[in-house]
């Protein structure tokens, strides 16, 4: 073959490998085409285009001119060593030679395994990295050497697979990214929809500037019906937005703040109620490490309608207050009248008067444990370093006073402070109270409180017969079951007041008698 005719072989060659790679075909399908090229540029048989693991010593044709029923067809998987690829991917260059025999390589394990005579082959690095090969074999070997020029564009060749599969690696690599941002999204729109009914953000300036379109079914506003406007639109009188202010206030300063039953005024005038969450957003330049309120850039906002729960606890209020009113007073009146007739009666007639006395004043007793209980747990407490050992005192001492018959010891440090509220007083009367009202005609109640670490200890034992285990689940898990009978409503007091100051309730295995412990975080 003449130069003139290899130069016009070569600029054909390089043509056809430009159209090829533009074309819009599938990539495998023009990196086949460009193997069939290369095979009738070169004179051979095959073409590969492989991938490597050299830690695994795994040689992979991921794209063949052989067909399915060929020796290498695509997809087929080989021990490296028995591969002149090798060689290619360690020395990081071409490697050619058209006969294995004058080139000395007929020990080589490659040739034993495959009897090709003819090899060309070039590396293909994929973000810096060595991915694997194109090269070109025939079992024959081929008449002439493989000449600079033929290197050159197997090199070329190798250079345009590394960028495509760079790129195919990418687009898959943006599109698994854009798949995960779009579950993500789903995800927190569904957490949201589940957990809020609206969704806003207002700026430093107290203006909307994004609210979910769940805006038009809470509050009547369209999708931008509220963006640019301040948020004390949707306040529905000066009280209101002096507190919703102080919530603002508030996060902007750091805080997340929770408010529950915020009224708010639709577009249409009707007042609804919200619990409200604001979180503070940060400009998120500024490491979390070293945020500060001035980093703040806007007030993130979450809101759920708490109209029909705030009507419910109304009506519930209003039927406990009625409730306990009349009770208190019938029951009043009852004891009164009862009181008269135990004065004028005798025997049988006596006894029945002073039981029908003890049943008025169970149910006297019985409503007012029911407004402390609705008293505690209106709001959650406030928790601040307490001296229980003062309190315990105080209220051991009191009960005992009332109740002639018991005997009511205390055992305790000089001070534990606990991480608790006022409202532990409460608590703490229910257990000693129970204990000498219930274990016996003289009971005998040990007060003990124990101070570590971590926690503070508080243990009301008494010589009674007992909690029964029906009303040990009062105590243990809230159970309202034994309420339904109304019969001590105090210990349910007790569960509540103490769960709600992250305090923990345990009944001991301590009998005769019964031991109820109380265990509290230690102030810090």
């Amino acid at each position: 073959m003449s130069e003139r005719e290899r130069a016009l072989q070569q600029t054909e060659a390089y043509s056809q490998l430009y159209e090829i790679m533009r074309s819009d075909r599938p990539l495998f399908d023009r990196f086949e085409a460009v193997l069939q090229l290369g095979v009738e540029y070169f004179g051979v048989d095959h073409g590969y285009i492989t991938q490597i693991e050299q830690e695994r010593n795994e040689w992979t044709a991921i794209v063949s001119t052989d067909s399915v029923d060929g020796p290498i067809p695509p997809g087929l998987e080989l021990d490296l060593t028995t591969s002149y690829c090798r060689r290619t991917i360690q020395n990081e260059g071409i490697v050619s030679f058209a006969d294995a025999l004058d080139a000395g390589w007929e020990d080589d394990p490659a040739f034993e395994t495959h009897q090709l005579s003819c090899y060309h082959g070039a590396p293909i690095v994929v973000d810096d990295e060595p991915f694997g090969t194109v090269c070109f074999s025939a079992r024959d070997p081929r008449a002439e050497p493989f000449t600079d020029v033929e290197k050159s564009f197997t090199y070329l060749i190798a250079q345009v697979v590394g960028y495509e599969i760079e790129q195919r690696n990418y687009e898959q690599d943006l599109a698994e990214q854009e798949r995960t941002l779009a579950e993500r999204r789903e995800i927190y729109r569904a957490v949201i929809d589940a957990s809020f009914d609206l969704l806003f953000r207002i700026d430093l300036d107290g203006q909307f500037t994004y609210h979910s379109p769940s805006v038009e079914e809470m509050l009547g506003y369209t999708a931008d019906g509220l963006r640019g406007r301040p948020f004390t639109v949707v306040l529905p009188d000066a009280e209101t937005a002096e507190r919703a202010q102080e919530i603002y206030e508030r996060v902007l300063a750091g805080e997340t703040v929770e408010e529950t039953y915020l009224p708010l005024e639709t577009k249409s005038g009707e007042i609804v109620y919200a619990d409200i969450r604001g979180t503070p957003i940060y400009d998120a330049d500024v490491p979390p490490a070293d945020r500060t309120p001035a980093d703040i850039v806007a007030v993130q906002g979450m809101a759920r309608d708490a109209t029909e729960r705030k009507r419910r606890d109304r009506l519930i209020s209003v039927i406990h207050r009625v409730l306990r009113h009349n009770l208190r007073n019938d029951m009043g009146i009852v004891r009164g009248y009862t009181e008269l007739l135990e004065d004028s009666l005798t025997g049988d007639d006596a006894d029945l008067a002073q039981r029908i006395h003890m049943t008025a004043e169970r149910l006297i007793d019985l409503s007012e444990t029911a407004q402390k209980l609705e008293e505690n747990l209106d709001a959650p407490p406030e928790r601040n370093p307490i001296d229980v050992v003062p309190l315990v005192t105080r209220v051991a001492t009191q009960i005992d006073e009332a109740h002639s018959g018991a005997s009511i010891t205390i055992q305790a440090p000089k001070t534990a402070v606990a991480q608790t509220a006022p409202r532990l007083e409460t608590a703490i009367w229910e257990l000693i109270d129970n204990a000498a009202t219930h274990a016996g005609d003289t009971p005998t109640v040990e007060v003990e409180v124990a101070d570590t670490d971590d926690e503070v200890v508080i243990r009301v034992r008494d010589d009674g017969p007992g909690l029964p285990n029906i009303e040990q689940s009062v105590l243990l898990s809230g159970d309202e079951t034994p309420l339904v009978h109304g019969k001590r409503l105090g210990l349910w007091l007790v569960y509540w007041i103490v769960t709600s100051l992250d305090g923990e309730l345990d009944v001991l295995d301590d009998r005769p008698g019964a031991a109820i412990e109380i265990r509290l975080p230690a102030a810090p």
